[in-house]
């Protein structure tokens, strides 16, 4: 779960900061005019694919001590995902 949080969270994320980095590089040198709306929409991509990559790495691991997760975890995630919405839709019809 770590590694795949770490993976799918991190590179994003440091994409998104990294554009600032490039950006102001490309401005400064006056090799591009980069709106300001273009940096920041590029940005909060890669931060908003953070922050899936962060929800795909927790519901893609085992919840189980005794199971071992699998490489990619998609059977965790659908299981994970599965067992959540169950527990949404049941919390909705006790109300």
């Amino acid at each position: 779960m770590l590694r795949r949080m770490a993976l799918l969270c991190g590179v994003p994320s440091f994409l998104g900061m990294f554009t600032f980095l490039i950006s102001y590089f490309l401005v400064t040198q006056d090799i591009v005019a980069l709106p300001t709306y273009v940096v920041v929409l590029v940005s909060l991509g890669f931060l908003g694919l953070g922050v899936v990559g962060l929800s795909y790495g927790v519901l893609s691991a085992s919840w189980d001590e005794e199971i071992t997760g699998s490489w990619l975890g998609w059977s965790e995630f659908t299981t994970n995902l599965g067992r959540m919405t169950g527990a949404w839709r049941s919390d909705k019809s006790s109300n």
